[in-house]
């Protein structure tokens, strides 16, 4: 979990996302990818030449603010505090995700991302500012999109109660697969996946579990084999995907 730890150490408060974009862009150095920047600052990544892609989503920004942080794992749980021992945000909302993506990007054959910035409100700013404003016809090829900013580790959110609004079927991903990996449909809040849907995005959406807890409080931490868990349940949500479109 390497990776995952590094990701943690950066701090990268909504605005101030430049010091993790650079990171995730040196972990993507020598892949064959197309990546862009827009210019509120979300990076666009496209891998392989399909006529319709998968699509995952996440978003760099978090809401902590930068201090030291020193991680620790106990029991397949990491957490971290500060030099005097007092619990600290790790990040993992919604570092888990862009974790996520990176390893998708390495495996899989056909792939778009897009990790978003400012999805996180901060003092009078709104939320998910980078959806917002990104442009559209990045998911004119996409098939769906799935965003791993979930807290928990077996939510499917297909529809957001915030705003009434349905984000795909509830048996858009297989029941065999579901129960494979125990993951449920069920109603959350708001994510750029939302956002994107309230902006009239037409194919399923949905933000699942990726194993984070304590979201936005000092006490945050992650549960290594439910982000893993996560991971292979995307994973294989994709593939499914492949297999049923030959």
């Amino acid at each position: 979990m390497q990776l995952l730890k590094q990701l943690y150490l950066i701090n990268s408060k909504s605005g101030r996302e430049e010091e993790i974009k650079r990171f995730v862009l040196t972990q993507l150095d020598g892949l064959d990818l197309s990546i862009e920047e827009d210019a509120i600052g979300n990076l666009f990544i496209v891998k392989g030449k399909t006529k319709v892609y998968p699509c995952v989503a996440a978003h760099l920004d978090e809401v902590h603010r930068p201090q030291k942080r020193i991680l620790h794992e106990e029991d397949g749980v990491i957490f971290a505090t500060d030099e005097e021992g007092k619990c600290v945000g790790i990040g993992a909302d919604d570092k888990n995700g862009v974790w996520i993506a990176l390893n998708l990007l390495r495996t899989e054959i056909t792939l778009k991302v897009v990790l978003f910035v400012q999805e996180e409100k901060d003092g009078d700013f709104e939320g998910c500012r980078g959806s917002k404003a990104c442009d559209l016809a990045f998911f004119e090829d996409v098939k769906y999109v799935i965003q791993c900013d979930r807290k928990g580790n077996s939510d499917i959110v297909t529809y957001s109660k915030k705003v009434d609004l349905r984000l795909c079927d509830d048996g858009f991903i297989p029941l065999k697969l579901r129960q494979q990996y125990g993951y449920i449909p069920v109603a959350g809040g708001t994510t750029d996946v939302v956002a994107l849907k309230r902006r009239g995005l037409a194919v399923p959406c949905c933000n699942i579990s990726c194993g984070y807890y304590n979201a936005h409080k000092p006490e945050e931490c992650c549960v290594i084999d439910e982000l893993r868990n996560c991971l292979e349940f995307v994973r294989s949500v994709i593939k499914n995907d492949c297999l049923e479109s030959l």
